[in-house]
């Protein structure tokens, strides 16, 4: 199944509101064989339970509900398993010399082609929840625009298997009149 890593400084706030709105937009829609996750190019392991508590009211407000979330731990590079056809978000493009030197040292990118997409998203660390949930307003319909992209063939895959079981039901509806 191909992942959706969204990347940030800390993983503790964008990056892990973007994969618990990636991942409840591709619930809400059917989108099943992807899925999302996130890690910090520099991760902060000290997340604290005011910044969980900020994120996770933040992706509440915005999506109605967020599963998960609650048991995100911030993590980095070294703990990523990448596979052929996953795909990455920058959410902040002045880290980019920093992930690329980070792929370096992880063995699983090695050899392995992948699609990179750039999100420059504002960190709301150390702001208001209403900073979190702009941030989270950002995030959703920056991921809504870039689904297709985002999903890939997986997306494309569903959608034939709907317009396929459409074509069956009007066969169907035919054969019975």
């Amino acid at each position: 199944m191909p992942t959706v890593y969204f990347v940030c400084i800390g993983n503790t706030c964008r990056s892990p509101m973007a994969a618990a709105i990636f991942n409840q937009i591709a619930l809400e829609r059917g989108i099943e064989g992807v899925r999302a996750d996130s890690f910090g190019i520099e991760p902060f392991y000290g997340d604290s339970d005011d910044v969980r508590q900020l994120r996770e009211s933040a992706v509440c407000e915005v999506m109605g509900g967020v599963d998960g979330l609650s048991d995100h731990r911030p993590k980095g590079i070294e703990g990523i398993a990448f596979k052929e056809g996953d795909r990455i978000v920058l959410l902040d493009c002045e880290k980019a010399e920093e992930f690329l030197a980070g792929i370096q040292s992880n063995l699983s990118f090695r050899g392995k082609q992948f699609h990179m997409l750039v999100m420059e998203t504002e960190d709301p660390f150390g702001g208001s929840v209403e900073d979190y949930v702009d941030c989270c307003l950002f995030l959703k319909e920056g991921i809504e625009e870039r689904l297709g992209v985002l999903t890939g063939g997986v997306r494309r895959e569903a959608e034939n298997q709907l317009k396929s079981a459409d074509l069956h039901r009007d066969m169907e509806m035919e054969d019975v009149r």
